[in-house]
C-alpha cells in the first residue's frame, strides 16, 4: 500500500482589539491570509513565525486556536491548510513583503467587497469573527 504525502500550508487569521481582520491583496488582486508553506528541515511554528515576518514584518504574536484544518488531492499530490486565529500587540507595524500590494482591516460586513484566492478563505475568516481572542 501506497501512502498519500501531503504538502501542508498554514496561513493565519489576525483579528485587532476592534475585532476586525487582516487581509491582504497578493501581487496577482487576489486576497488571502498571511502565511505559506512550512520549508524543508522546518517545524510547523519557526515555518509560521518566518511567514508572518516575511510578510508582515511581525514575529511576535500568540496563536489563540487551530480555527480549521482542511485537506484536498490535486492531480495525485495531496495538499494540506491549517489555519490559526492568532493576536498580536504590535498590529501597528505591520509591513508587506514584495508578494503583496496592499492591506486592509476587515469586518464581516466587508467580506463580499473582496475577491478571494479561494471561497474558503472567507469561510474561515467568518469563523474567526464568531470567536473570542481570549
Amino acid at each position: 500500500m501506497k501512502h498519500q504525502l501531503f504538502e501542508i500550508t498554514q496561513n493565519a487569521v489576525l483579528k485587532n482589539s476592534l475585532g476586525n481582520v487582516l487581509i491582504l491583496r497578493h501581487v496577482t488582486g487576489k486576497w488571502l491570509l498571511p502565511g505559506g508553506k512550512i520549508n524543508l528541515g522546518e517545524m510547523w511554528l519557526e515555518g509560521l513565525r518566518r511567514e508572518l515576518r516575511e510578510e508582515l514584518s511581525i514575529s511576535d504574536f500568540q496563536i489563540i486556536k487551530i480555527l480549521d484544518v482542511d485537506s484536498w488531492i490535486e492531480k495525485d499530490l495531496g495538499y494540506g491548510v491549517i489555519t490559526y486565529l492568532i493576536k498580536t500587540s504590535n498590529e501597528s507595524i505591520i509591513k508587506l513583503s514584495d508578494e503583496h500590494k496592499e492591506y486592509t482591516w476587515v469586518q464581516p460586513k466587508d467580506l463580499e467587497n473582496y475577491d478571494f484566492w479561494n471561497p474558503k478563505i472567507k469561510e474561515r475568516i467568518k469563523k474567526a469573527f464568531r470567536l473570542s481572542l481570549d
